[in-house]
């Protein structure tokens, strides 16, 4: 019984996790940036890039790393909005 429950529990979980692995991105029209945020060493900001600027980062990284600096303000993200 113990695995029948547990085989009902991961069906019920498998659409959701499906659903996650097919939705579709957001890109929007224009970088989008979050409030900056902060520990006690650095300063972060999330930025949603567009289709383009997502496209040119996957063939910098091979989509196996982060940005570095000089990479990131290469393709237009800034720290600052301006």
């Amino acid at each position: 019984q113990q695995g029948r429950g547990s085989s009902q529990g991961e069906r019920s979980a498998d659409p959701l996790r499906a659903a996650e692995r097919t939705a579709m991105p957001h890109y929007p029209d224009e970088l989008e940036y979050s409030e900056k945020y902060h520990d006690d060493r650095y300063e972060y900001r999330h930025v949603i890039l567009t289709r383009v600027i997502a496209k040119e980062m996957l063939k910098i990284t091979q989509a196996n790393r982060l940005l570095e600096e000089d990479e990131w303000r290469r393709i237009g993200v800034q720290q600052s909005r301006g």
